[in-house]
């Protein structure tokens, strides 16, 4: 199985996105070589992810900060009402002739003003949708900022209340048998035991968690892993959420590799 997922990864052509002038051009150079994997991946794209990059123009960033060579940056803790006010009022709001929707993306659901607060950098009533933690709360790492994990956009989304509940701090994976969530028939869960998100968002779940495990230094479950692993294959990048990594960049100063390079997953074979 394997061989046969890391087979179908290699037929994946970059996102054009893997080019952005994020990563230094030292890394988009082994990457394109194959000359990263598992700890040495990790470990430059941990300093990627954390440490300050100097902006150029026109060319690809440099790691550290000279202040002669552009400008300086990393990445911000916007805070939890602020990545809220982001996450509800941003990355997800839509709008169509009746006004300003926003998606749930456990269950399908779509919710309107009528039920909640929602319109641009407003932050909806808890208890109808919820901001959800794709890496839990409870299992956060000890050794960052807690603010910046809890408020990282990268692997937040917007959840009915419920279903984000129900979810608390299981792992992802696939449950056996028809059992849906009252109220929710796009998701399943067991208690105790696994949780599973509909289809189209699994892969979006596994490139949270590989961020996530990266950027904080935390491990991934080996079952956890194998499952997330497939997902990635089952539901590949798409447009939308290359364009909300463009848009978390833009607001929180850093990107998800594992979207601009969906193939780096099976480059690292202990998360």
């Amino acid at each position: 199985m394997k061989k046969i997922l890391t087979l179908i990864l290699l037929t994946i052509s970059l996102s054009p996105l893997a080019a952005s002038n994020y990563y230094p051009s030292d890394f988009n150079s082994k990457i394109s070589k194959g000359k990263l994997s598992d700890e040495k991946l990790k470990d430059t794209l941990f300093e990627v992810l954390s440490l300050t990059h100097t902006r150029r123009k026109g060319k690809a960033d440099l790691l550290g900060c000279n202040v002669k060579e552009g400008t300086c940056y990393s990445q911000r803790s916007l805070g939890y009402k602020g990545a809220r006010k982001v996450l509800f009022g941003k990355l997800h709001l839509e709008e169509d002739a009746n006004g300003y929707y926003l998606k749930d993306v456990y269950c399908r659901k779509v919710f309107t003003r009528n039920q909640t607060n929602i319109g641009p950098n407003t932050i909806p009533n808890s208890n109808v949708l919820n901001c959800e933690h794709t890496w839990p709360q409870s299992k956060f790492s000890s050794n960052f900022s807690k603010g910046m994990q809890k408020s990282d956009l990268h692997h937040l989304y917007p959840t009915d209340s419920k279903a984000n509940s129900t979810r608390g701090n299981y792992e992802f994976g696939n449950v056996n048998g028809s059992r849906e969530l009252s109220n929710c028939e796009a998701s399943h869960s067991e208690m105790p035991g696994n949780f599973e998100p509909p289809t189209e968002h699994k892969g979006n779940v596994a490139r949270a968690l590989f961020y996530f495990s990266v950027r904080y230094k935390m491990k991934i479950s080996p079952e956890q892993e194998r499952t997330i692993k497939e997902w990635n294959i089952q539901d590949p990048v798409d447009a939308e959420e290359r364009e909300r990594n463009d848009s978390i960049y833009a607001v929180q100063g850093n990107r998800n590799p594992f979207i601009d390079y969906p193939e780096l997953s099976e480059r690292i074979s202990d998360f």
